[in-house]
């Protein structure tokens, strides 16, 4: 079982009793472009688990974003000291120094929310910096772009994304770190795993709408065969 920790706040914790979720309007206009309008309760940023050993006490590996760090810090930590993945979707900007960071085994950016993060252009040399922050392993997705990781020597690697049409990269990223989960889970190489995300989040892209529109565990194998 993959646990997303931030789904969590509502599903299965007390301490998010009487609070709103969050809702988001999502308008896609004919070139693909997006406007995203989003409202949240400001109480959801203060929430922290009543029990986060108990959230994690089944989980295989957890996957969280760095959206509600106070709720999602606990969480994750009791699933590091677990030995299973914890894998980080840094898609918003924050400190360098954040303890979620060093709470991850893996931690995957956005190429806006690491250049955010670090004040720093070029994605390489940003990846680099931030590894002085966390033993954990680190990459970035950069859309059509290759993904780039941080091997043990401190070298930047690439990997190359799958060449598709895209229709609508609504919920690209989403898919992408968790199929990153589950292949980890499934006992993959860090490597080989993100190879297996990036297949996912291309098939996602291929047709409209966000998570609905996620790919079935034999379209991804289908894909990947016929992609060699």
């Amino acid at each position: 079982m993959v646990l997303d920790a931030n789904r969590e706040i509502s599903r299965r914790d007390e301490s998010a009793d009487g609070v709103a979720s969050a809702i988001s309007a999502i308008f896609v206009n004919a070139r693909g472009e997006r406007t995203i309008a989003t409202y949240r309760s400001q109480r959801l940023d203060a929430l922290t688990p009543l029990d986060p050993d108990r959230l994690a006490a089944d989980a295989d590996a957890v996957l969280a974003d760095n959206r509600f760090p106070n709720f999602s810090l606990p969480i994750c930590r009791a699933a590091l000291r677990r030995g299973v993945p914890v894998v980080l979707d840094a898609d918003k900007p924050a400190q360098p120094g954040d303890p979620l960071f060093s709470a991850c085994s893996h931690v995957i950016f956005s190429a806006e929310g690491l250049r955010a993060t670090m004040g720093v252009g070029d994605l390489a040399a940003a990846l680099r910096q931030f590894a002085a922050t966390t033993n954990a392993f680190l990459a970035v997705t950069d859309g059509a772009r290759p993904v780039l990781w941080r091997d043990e020597t401190d070298a930047i690697r690439e990997l190359p994304v799958f060449r598709i049409v895209a229709v609508d990269t609504l919920a690209a990223g989403d898919i992408f770190h968790g199929a990153f989960a589950l292949a980890l889970v499934e006992g993959r190489e860090a490597v080989d795993a993100m190879r297996f995300a990036a297949a996912a989040a291309a098939v996602k892209c291929t047709r409209f709408g966000g998570s609905a529109a996620a790919p079935t565990r034999a379209e991804v194998d289908t894909f990947l065969t016929h992609a060699g």
